[in-house]
């Protein structure tokens, strides 16, 4: 028997969660203020603004595999495309010395998790974070001009490393 697949309803999800947090107030369990705090951000125009881009990803993006991949991939270029309009809106050329400490940042994604790869981390004092030319969020279109993992979005950067 075949499995069926449910459209994405995140809006009916966070629709029930915000239900089951009214519950949880009425029962006095919790700490009302916590509740009434979480109600408020899943109910922001922010977590809506979060949940569109979301779901307008999950639509487009060209992704294989389970459902759960392909959440968390989406999830990763929601992140990366919010992170990417606080700042440069265009590929550019990030130059970073090659030093014996590395290069000061954290990737995620990449091949084995179908999915570009993105500065997970800058490392506070790093290479990276002195240059100050890469932020968290940022997907490496490619590096020495080897392309890393297929060009999936136009805004992120290069990452040029000399020598």
């Amino acid at each position: 028997m075949a499995a069926l697949v449910e459209p994405l309803g995140l809006e009916r999800d966070v629709s029930r969660a915000v239900e089951l947090l009214e519950r949880l107030q009425r029962s006095g369990e919790l700490p009302p203020q916590k509740l009434q705090a979480l109600q408020r951000v899943l109910q922001s125009r922010f977590c809506s603004a979060i949940r569109e881009v979301y779901e307008q990803l999950y639509d487009t993006l060209d992704i294989t595999g389970s459902a759960e991949i392909r959440a968390h991939a989406t999830a990763k270029a929601t992140v990366a495309a919010f992170t990417a309009s606080e700042g440069h809106a265009h590929p550019r050329v990030v130059e970073l010395p090659k030093t014996d400490e590395g290069l000061g940042f954290n990737i995620m994604g990449g091949k084995e998790q179908n999915s570009p790869i993105y500065i997970s981390r800058v490392i506070p004092g790093g290479v990276a974070d002195r240059h100050g030319g890469l932020k968290r969020g940022d997907q490496l279109l490619s590096v020495n001009g080897v392309v890393s993992g297929g060009l999936k979005q136009v805004w992120d950067p290069a990452v040029a490393v000399p020598g």
